[in-house]
Formats: C-alpha cells, sequence, structure tokens
C-alpha cells in the first residue's frame, strides 16, 4: 500500500479535507504508530557501531532508531536491561565491552518527519494508519469536523495499536498457538 493509496482511501472519507493536508496526517499517523508499537523492526544489519569503545552509538540503516529490542553480543541474544542500557534513541551503555566493534540485532524505528516507513509497514499496517489519520482529521475545527465517526475512527486505531503492539512483543508472530483437539469420546 503506498502513501498514494493511503491519501485517496482516507480523502473519501474526509472529501472536504485538502489533500495535503490528508497526506501531512497520514505521515504523522504513520510516525505515531511506529513510536508506539513497534511496527518498524530492522533487523539482519549492524545497529550499534563503536561497540567495543568508550562511545557506542546506535545507527538505523533508514529511519530513526528509537529502541533496541534485542542485541547479539558475543553470540548471544540480549535484552535492555541484562548486558545494555540504552539512556536515549541513539546512545547505548554497555555493562562489558564486547569483543566485536560492531553489534547485531533487532531496533525499533520510525520514519522521519514527513516520511513513510518501508512497504513492508505499509502493507501490514496501513489500515491503522489510515484509521488514525481519519480520526486526526475529523477532529480538526474545520468544516469538516465530526465527534462521533472521529471517536469511531479513533477506537479502531487504538485497537490496531494494541493489536500491533502485541504483535512486536510476540516477535511480529502472526497467527495464534496450535494446540492438539482433544478427542470427542
Amino acid at each position: 500500500m503506498t502513501l498514494d493509496d493511503l491519501v485517496h482511501q482516507v480523502a473519501q472519507d474526509v472529501p472536504e479535507a485538502p489533500l495535503m493536508t490528508v497526506r501531512d496526517t497520514i505521515t504523522r499517523m504513520a510516525r505515531e504508530l511506529c513510536t508506539e508499537a513497534d511496527v518498524w523492526v530492522q533487523e539482519g544489519e549492524p545497529v550499534v557501531v563503536a561497540a567495543n569503545t568508550d562511545n557506542p552509538e546506535i545507527v538505523a540503516s533508514s529511519g530513526e532508531p528509537l529502541r533496541l529490542i534485542s542485541l547479539q553480543i558475543d553470540g548471544r541474544e540480549r535484552v535492555q536491561g541484562h548486558s545494555f542500557y540504552q539512556p536515549t534513541p541513539t546512545t547505548i551503555e554497555l555493562y562489558q565491552r564486547p569483543k566485536a566493534s560492531m553489534l547485531y540485532g533487532r531496533l525499533a524505528c520510525r520514519p522521519a518527519m514527513g516520511d513513510i516507513p518501508p512497504d513492508e509497514v505499509m502493507e501490514r499496517w496501513g489500515m491503522a494508519i489510515a484509521n488514525g489519520a481519519r480520526w486526526r482529521l475529523l477532529m480538526l475545527p474545520q468544516p469538516w469536523r465530526d465527534f462521533e465517526r472521529a471517536n469511531y475512527y479513533h477506537q479502531q486505531y487504538l485497537t490496531d495499536v494494541a493489536t500491533a503492539r502485541q504483535n512486536s512483543r510476540l516477535g511480529h508472530a502472526r497467527g495464534g498457538a496450535r494446540v492438539k483437539a482433544r478427542r470427542f469420546i
């Protein structure tokens, strides 16, 4: 789902809103969703550089870094509080100096202001972003203001954020647990 697709979807529900306002609201809600629910996670890339020095730094290949979910330190996966502490989005304090200068791991990111996340995030969470944009647009003090519909879309957005947050905590899992059914006697 592209940004233009989302703009046209949202514009159908708020036809009086200017397209640039719709576009700006969508990019704002994409950034907010990534911030709130960790829907954009970069994996398989170095996320900490200069790890074996006094000033290690967190880097993202695209977007802005938010929080480290896990790190591979000396061959073991570590989470925050066990081997490292992240005081700000771009700084990290390692409890022990690792051997490698670059550390790989899972890093939650968000798009820069005015940008959108990658296509895979837009495909999976585009409707959540659209619901948030509809909510924000319908709350603006403009002729198209509609509190009842805004409340509906706000509830939809909050549900989407909760679902996204739960999926990110489960490692972006899809589907539920598989359980063998009991035999019927």
